[in-house]
């Protein structure tokens, strides 16, 4: 697997998914803790999840929103609040790799 494959996360291109790694880590850490993420950034964490090898687990019943909730260890992680109210973390390093 080549890190160096281009790829378009909702529209938005990245020359490689180390690019696209990197504008999500920088959304990652510029969002406030336990606040539904607001446009534009939903429309791209919606596509973003879409590419999750188990998307369809993953979204469940449908988005509500998107929010950041501490992780073990200091750090920051996404979840999904779904339309039925459960929420559920996702990796983003799998959805930037996609369905391969």
């Amino acid at each position: 697997m080549s890190r160096s494959k281009p790829l378009t996360i909702d529209g938005r291109p990245f020359e490689t998914q180390g690019a696209a790694n990197l504008f999500i880590q920088e959304l990652l850490n510029s969002q406030p803790l336990k606040t539904p993420i607001p446009e534009p950034h939903h429309s791209f964490l919606c596509a973003l999840v879409a590419r999750h090898p188990r998307s369809a687990e993953k979204v469940g019943a449908g988005i509500h929103h998107f929010a950041i909730e501490p992780a073990m260890g200091g750090t920051r992680c996404f979840y999904v609040t779904r339309a039925d109210g459960t929420k559920v973390d996702f990796s983003t390093l799998k959805c930037v790799r996609g369905q391969e």
